[in-house]
Order: structure tokens, then C-alpha cells, then sequence
């Protein structure tokens, strides 16, 4: 009877001291809810000028939380498009929210895929996806990748862990998604690589001191 009173007694305990935390760290997330800060990012990098663009259909609908879209340019060279989404969670939009899912969707052909070295964001590697995309003869050469919190992540596996972890730590469960895209013209494939890798270098600190820390 005893035992049985004791136990009952560190059971209710647990539950309580779980409660609380879950409601502690529910309060905690309240009062951490974090968002990027666009004016951060100028209008002139790389020698290109930026204009505000608007989500455009072919991509389907904009489902983050918030978002940069501009469109860089210089003259008669091929523009590069920055599309930066903010996501209060980004899990929810991890599987269905790719460019490897959403051009198809949108009519494009996707005639190459590639992973490549994207330098260094926040003291870690970025792990670049690319495609080459084509619909009606428009070439568009896009490289992407994610942002679970402030850190860049390779796989959907290591995301979940680092989410976990990050949420477990500090309550984040905030991301985003970086995308950069330029037509690939008459120059073909490797000069539009360049063109992305040239904007890219200017690009990254701009979005260091744009996203959330």
C-alpha cells in the first residue's frame, strides 16, 4: 500500500514538473518569436541592382511566414533572382516546399540536379542543391538550400535532429530557405554557375545580418 502510495505520489510529481516545463517553454517561445530584418540586405551587390519582385506563379504560392524576392540586374547581363522565406516552423513546409518538387509542379523539366560546395555561412559549410530547369526554351540554372535556425543543414535526417535539439535548447523551431536563380543563356551552364557563385560571395553576409541569430 505504501509502495503503491509512493509511486502515485513521484508519478503526480512528474507530471507536474512536465507540465510545467511544457508550459514554461510554450511562455518561452512567446517571447522568443523571431523575424528577419530585409532592410538589411542592400539593393546593390555584385555589381547588380535590386528591385522588389512579386512571388511569381510559376513557383506556386508563397508559404512563408515572410520573405525577400528581388530580382538583381545589370543592364543587359542575365538577372539574379534572391528569394529568401522566413518560416516560424520549418518543418511544416520541409517536404513540400522544394524547388526539386515545385518547378515540376509548375510545368518545368528538370534536365540536371547536383549538389555543390556553397561556401560559409555562420561558421558552417552550406550544402548547396542545384537544378537545371527548362520550360518552352526558358534555361534557368537554380541553387537553393535551408536554414534550420541560423545554421545551414545538409539532409532532412540531420534536420530533424538539429530542430530537436535546437528546440530542446533555446525553443526555436524557425527556418528559411534560400534560393538564388539565373537564366542560363547563350554562354551556357558554367557562366550562369558563375554569375550565382559571384552574387552568392556578396549575397551571404548581407543574409547574416538579415536572418535571426
Amino acid at each position: 500500500m505504501d509502495n503503491t502510495r509512493t509511486r502515485l505520489i513521484i508519478l503526480t510529481a512528474l507530471f507536474a514538473i512536465t507540465f510545467g516545463g511544457v508550459q514554461a517553454a510554450t511562455v518561452y517561445r512567446s517571447h522568443q518569436k523571431r523575424t528577419p530584418d530585409w532592410n538589411s540586405v542592400p539593393y546593390e551587390l555584385a555589381g547588380l541592382t535590386g528591385r522588389e519582385a512579386t512571388f511569381d506563379p510559376i513557383y506556386g504560392a508563397d508559404p512563408a511566414d515572410t520573405s525577400l524576392l528581388r530580382i538583381y540586374s545589370n543592364g543587359l547581363q542575365p538577372p539574379v533572382i534572391a528569394y529568401v522565406g522566413f518560416y516560424g516552423d520549418l518543418a511544416t513546409i520541409l517536404e513540400v516546399h522544394t524547388p526539386e518538387l515545385c518547378y515540376p509542379a509548375q510545368g518545368w523539366h528538370i534536365s540536371s540536379s547536383a549538389k555543390s560546395a556553397g561556401g560559409i555561412f555562420r561558421g558552417r559549410k552550406i550544402p548547396v542543391s542545384e537544378i537545371v530547369a527548362d520550360k518552352t526554351g526558358d534555361r534557368r540554372l537554380v541553387m537553393w538550400w535551408y536554414n534550420a535556425g541560423s545554421r545551414p543543414f545538409e539532409t532532412r535526417i540531420r534536420y530533424v535532429y538539429a530542430m530537436l535539439t535546437l528546440s530542446t535548447l533555446t525553443g526555436r523551431t524557425d527556418g528559411s530557405m534560400v534560393r538564388l536563380e539565373t537564366p542560363v543563356g547563350a554562354d551556357g551552364e558554367s557562366a550562369a554557375r558563375s554569375r550565382l557563385e559571384k552574387f552568392r560571395q556578396s549575397f551571404l553576409p548581407a543574409l547574416d545580418e538579415a536572418l535571426p541569430h
